[in-house]
């Protein structure tokens, strides 16, 4: 089941986060590092209605989903439409639990459930598994995109509209 989170899911959310960057530490990521998504990233997703978990019996993975993102208006490529968009951050799994199409189903989620008719999302250049699930999905390669932050600003921006 997907369903927003609650302030009851704040510990077991940071527990998939810290999974999410072991795991994106251990090919050579900088993405995520330094406590990144921090629980005060958290309880703004939870009081903006933006955050979801899927549970099966316990909390297996997460995801934020915006209708909206500033840095995605980008000078190094082109989105495939002007279609109104969600826009997908945050999302991991929980270790021990990758490969078993959690993420995938927690995308068509928002597609399904969210009535999104196009779905943006970034990663890093170095999230070869995140890169390899877009492109699974049916994800468009569209361009680069830059973070409003000092260092380790560029990702690559993909999209999927629904037709």
């Amino acid at each position: 089941m997907i369903r927003l989170a609650t302030n009851n899911d704040i510990k077991f959310i940071q527990e998939v986060y810290k999974d999410g960057r072991e795991l994106i530490a251990s090919y050579g990521s900088p993405q995520w590092q330094n406590n990144y998504p921090s629980i005060e990233v958290t309880q703004s997703d939870i009081d903006n209605k933006a955050l979801y978990v899927y549970e099966d019996l316990e909390i297996l993975g997460v995801m934020t989903v915006f209708d909206y993102e500033p840095t995605y208006e980008f000078s190094e490529g082109a989105w495939i439409s002007s279609k109104p968009y969600k826009v997908i951050h945050r999302i991991a799994t929980r270790k021990g639990h990758y490969g078993k199409g959690i993420s995938a189903k927690m995308i068509d989620f928002v597609f399904r459930d969210l009535h999104a008719k196009s779905i943006r999302i970034d990663t890093h250049e170095l999230n070869l598994p995140m890169q390899n699930l877009l492109k699974k999905l049916g994800f468009t390669y569209c361009g680069k995109i830059y973070l409003n932050q000092a260092t380790d600003r560029m990702r690559l921006a993909y999209q999927k509209d629904t037709f």
